[in-house]
């Protein structure tokens, strides 16, 4: 019956049904109590499914069985030529190793063990190191592992369990602190003022239906009290109110109290989070003034919050009332006390470069309302003489008049008209015509105060009682008292992207491409959701200020309802590692009782600049509640991709299928076109392992993946621009987060020992085709017959990886003697002379795809060779990793994810072995950084001898 049971068994391990085999090789080790095979089967298939510690019990099973066939008197060692006792203690070092590596093992505090388990354990070390003639390679294995747990065991064995925890949380840390991609060429950060994507509420389901079943505002969910978001990166806030109006609508059905809303808001900008804190005074303000009942006040206030939030000009009161706020905001917001802070809570690393752009607008800014009009008015004329064919575009025009709102539809290619063209023979106040307002705007470039605040600007008010009808001269008067008693909004402004010539065609102004008023229908819309009774008397009216008004009078009262149960939490960061950071405690000091899981998460685009799905799936899904959704949408390059599926595979190389059983996560609308939101659903983790891609499927992938991160491809010019940012840093978050899915330690270590090694053979290629990456290619990706690849070039950073990193990964590898540790590690820098891409014999070919904001970009160090420059070598970096016999004797390095690059400040840093640092500069080598996809060098080699150490 064992042997059936046994033979059952074998059976299943070789399908990969390992839950099954296991049950059948426990069977036959229990029905046979002195056969080792099956107590060695039973710790085979435990190690399979990553269950060390119940392995090592199994192994420890089957060897004192085996002991037991070797009798003189007493259980002996078995003969070195044991082939069976040779499986279990190779099999048990590995046990061993990973078990501590995925830390299901402690050497710190080790469980008590029976005399006889210890004596079974020296056995197994005893008989590892027997004499052996033949160095087969079954023998090299068992030495191999029992090397590796021995230096693992001596090594903590030299620090106290102290130090080895501040070890693996360093390690941690460095994990997160590692760039996980490709530097631009500037490191300058483009600030994006205006969203256009229509308002919504994170509590809707994705797909904006009645019947939509993720829709969180139902009855099943009647007792939930805490609700956490986060929006990454928050931009303009749009869909931060509408959650917050729909929490609150939410509250009053529940009844107050009963719901605790917390939103935490990620942005690279400090500048948008310093408008963010604006946008709350102001808030706070008009609560305030609404309980004097000092409407004049209110309607002030919500007129200064309106061209804040809208527009690019705005009348002198409001300026003023938007500069005492940023002054009040600098004095307030370092206190514990400020009037914000019940509300409000700034991370203390953020708070600083908050305070500055505050102070920045907390006086005038000496900014000419006639340049700005100027410049907008220009880039207008400019974006009309395209003369785009809507034919051409016909599949982005369908959808937006499938949205149903016309303003969008006409602005987007360039009618500034609702009707596009201006009506003729009619004279209707301003305030009445709903078509009036945008011929305005076309004109002058203001939207229209309250109404009953336009006597402050009694040219403005003549205007607007015949606009339709209005002739130039009268125009050309409200212009010149636009130029006199308005200014540009100061929000669009901050200390360094609104001069810097990358993003300015004009310094010191800002490219400004649209403004809120581009989607003011769906505010509109919005508003009628969840408006009781009628709207305010100053709401009234068809203009865009009523619009807004009436949205932001639905915000006012949501933070009345709902403040003292309600935290905005406001980051600096980017969003991926910052949420990493955020909930491990490495951004500065925050209570215990904010959230570490969170309800649902909104990205915006912002997947579209970080390696899209990959990148959400390895950095955020962990962070939502099992069943929870992260959102994104495509506005970089949306009608690049036919389908979200598209979208989908040519960021993680997976289909929407295979995303669940190698990420833990699952695209819930792969179908859907681009237009729509992209939805991450998290499942439970870790998955069952039957749940999962086999070994085999697995170690595909991971070659994919590392050979696409090693080799990039090409792009299209804008607006099919794909970005692929991720560099090798990344590829090791990957693998971090396959353990949390489920996969065992094991099968990531094994396949990173062919890495490690360099002896990986695949019959995978990279793809060097055109951006995106076609889902045929899952199919077009297979050579005809295996090849080993020439892993060698990225041999530096990879070592600098694996000893700054190699404390907290969950897996364990053999690294070659040469391999440094964390001691050895230095950070080197250089100054180098930088290159003008502009003036490259491509940069005709290249276009828009030199923008120095792109994140494309590594250093390469070389041996001056006499058949290669920079640029030959940049493009030949295919060939390298292929061994190509033109490159054979080309010496080279490359570093994708450098320390910091800064070609305006000519500056470029990065971390790598002294070994390596002195074989450099002895034999000459050179460092050149280089633009991965365009294969051109950015700067000049700069030769090792000018390098300098940081100390």
């Amino acid at each position: 019956m064992a042997e059936a049971a046994n033979s059952q068994g074998n059976g299943f391990y070789k399908e990969g049904k390992y839950l099954k085999a296991k049950k059948c090789f426990h069977e036959a080790a229990t029905l046979d109590s002195k056969e080792p095979k099956y107590a060695s089967n039973l710790s085979a298939v435990l190690y399979e499914l990553g269950r060390y510690p119940a392995a090592i019990k199994a192994i420890r099973l089957a060897w004192q069985r085996l002991r037991g066939k070797y009798l003189d008197d007493k259980p002996s060692t078995p003969p070195p030529s044991d082939a069976l006792a040779m499986k279990l203690a190779t099999r048990f070092a590995k046990a061993q190793v990973n078990g501590v590596a995925n830390k299901t093992i402690s050497l710190h505090a080790p469980a008590e063990q029976a005399e006889d388990t210890t004596i079974l354990d020296s056995d197994m070390e005893k008989f590892s190191f027997l004499e052996r003639k033949e160095q087969d390679p079954k023998v090299k294995e068992l030495i191999i592992a029992w090397d590796l747990w021995q230096s693992l065991r001596t090594d903590c064995g030299k620090h106290s369990v102290e130090e080895c925890k501040l070890a693996k949380n360093d390690a941690e840390r460095t994990l997160r602190m590692l760039p996980i991609y490709k530097s631009p060429i500037d490191p300058v950060m483009e600030y994006f003022v205006f969203g256009h994507d229509p308002v919504k509420s994170l509590l809707d389901g994705p797909f904006d239906t009645i019947t939509d079943k993720y829709c969180l505002d139902t009855f099943q969910n009647a007792d939930k009290i805490d609700w956490s978001f986060v929006f990454g990166g928050s931009g303009d806030c749009r869909h931060v109110f509408g959650t917050l109006i729909h929490l609150a609508n939410l509250s009053r059905r529940q009844g107050k109290n009963k719901i605790d809303a917390h939103m935490t808001l990620l942005d690279i900008y400090p500048t948008t989070l310093a408008r963010f804190t604006i946008m709350l005074s102001l808030l706070q303000q008009i609560l305030e003034e609404r309980e004097k009942n000092n409407i004049t006040k209110v309607v002030e206030l919500h007129a200064t919050l309106f061209y804040i939030y809208s527009t690019v000009l705005m009348p002198d009161y409001c300026r003023q009332i938007l500069i005492d706020t940023a002054g009040s905001l600098v004095h307030d917001l370092p206190s514990e006390s400020s009037k914000l802070s019940t509300i409000l809570f700034v991370e203390s690393n953020t708070l600083p470069a908050v305070l500055e752009v505050l102070q920045y607008w907390s006086s005038p800014l000496p900014k000419s309302t006639k340049i700005f009009v100027e410049k907008l008015s220009n880039a207008d004329d400019l974006f009309r003489n395209l003369g785009m064919d809507l034919a051409k575009l016909g599949s982005v025009k369908d959808t937006l008049e499938g949205l149903g709102d016309v303003a969008n539809l006409n602005l987007l290619f360039g009618n500034t008209s609702f009707s596009g063209e201006k009506p003729k023979g009619r004279v209707v106040d301003a305030y009445v015509d709903e078509m009036a307002e945008p011929d305005i705007y076309d004109r002058l470039k203001i939207l229209l105060p309250p109404k009953s605040l336009l006597s402050r600007n009694p040219v403005l008010a003549q205007l607007s009682k015949s606009s339709t009808g209005a002739s130039d001269r009268i125009f050309a008067a409200t212009m010149r008292e636009i130029e006199e008693l308005w200014h540009p909004n100061p929000t669009l402004f901050d200390l360094i992207s609104t001069d810097h010539p990358a993003l300015s065609d004009k310094s010191g102004y800002p490219n400004i491409n649209g403004t809120e008023f581009d989607s003011i229908a769906s505010f509109a819309e919005f508003s009628k959701l969840f408006r009781r009774g009628a709207p305010p008397a100053f709401c009234s009216g068809k203009t865009s200020f009523a619009t807004m008004a009436q949205f932001f009078d639905l915000v006012t009262d949501a933070i009345d309802r709902l403040q003292d149960n309600l935290k905005f939490e406001v980051i600096n960061h980017d969003v991926f590692i910052g949420v990493q950071k955020l909930v491990a405690g490495e951004l500065g000091p925050r209570p215990n009782k904010f959230p570490k899981t969170y309800t649902r998460m909104y990205l915006s685009n912002v997947p579209d600049y970080a390696n899209g799905v990959l990148t959400t799936a390895v950095h955020l899904i962990p962070h939502v509640q099992t069943g929870g959704h992260a959102m994104a949408n495509c506005l970089l390059n949306t009608p690049t991709f036919a389908q979200i599926a598209d979208f989908c595979y040519n960021y993680s190389l997976l289909t929407p299928d295979e995303l669940p059983r190698v990420l833990g996560c699952q695209i819930l609308n792969p179908d859907h076109d681009c237009f729509d939101d992209i939805v991450l659903e998290k499942l439970p983790l870790p998955r069952p392992l039957d749940k999962l891609a086999s070994k085999k499927k697995l170690h595909t992938y991971l070659t994919h993946l590392l050979l696409c991160t090693l080799c990039s491809a090409k792009s299209k010019m804008p607006p099919a621009r794909v970005d692929m940012p991720n560099n090798l840093n990344a590829f090791f978050h990957v693998l971090v987060h396959l353990h949390r899915v489920g996969f065992p330690s094991h099968w990531i270590g094994d396949f990173m020992q062919f890495v490690v090694s360099d002896t990986l053979v695949t019959d995978i290629k990279p793809y060097q085709g055109i951006l995106p990456i076609p889902r045929a290619e899952i199919r077009n990706r297979f050579l005809s017959a295996p090849r080993k690849v020439h892993l060698n070039v990225w041999k530096v950073e990879l070592q600098t990886i694996f000893a700054m990193l190699k404390a907290t990964l969950p897996f364990a590898v053999t690294l070659p003697a040469d391999y440094p540790s964390l001691n050895d590690i230095a950070t080197y820098n250089a100054k180098v002379i930088p290159i003008n891409l502009e003036r490259h014999r491509n940069a005709f070919l290249w276009g828009p795809l030199m923008s120095p904001l792109m994140k494309a970009v590594g250093l390469m160090f070389y041996r001056p060779h006499k058949k290669f420059n920079s640029d030959a070598l940049a493009s030949r970096v295919p060939r390298l990793l292929e061994g190509n016999r033109d490159v054979q004797d080309v010496e080279m390095q490359i570093i994708l994810g450098p320390k910091s690059l800064d070609m305006a400040k000519s500056e470029i840093s990065w971390r790598m072995s002294k070994a390596w640092y002195e074989k450099m500069k002895s034999e000459k080598w050179v460092v050149a950084a280089y633009r991965t996809e365009l294969h051109a060098a950015i700067c000049e080699p700069l030769g090792a001898d000018k390098w300098t150490e940081s100390l």
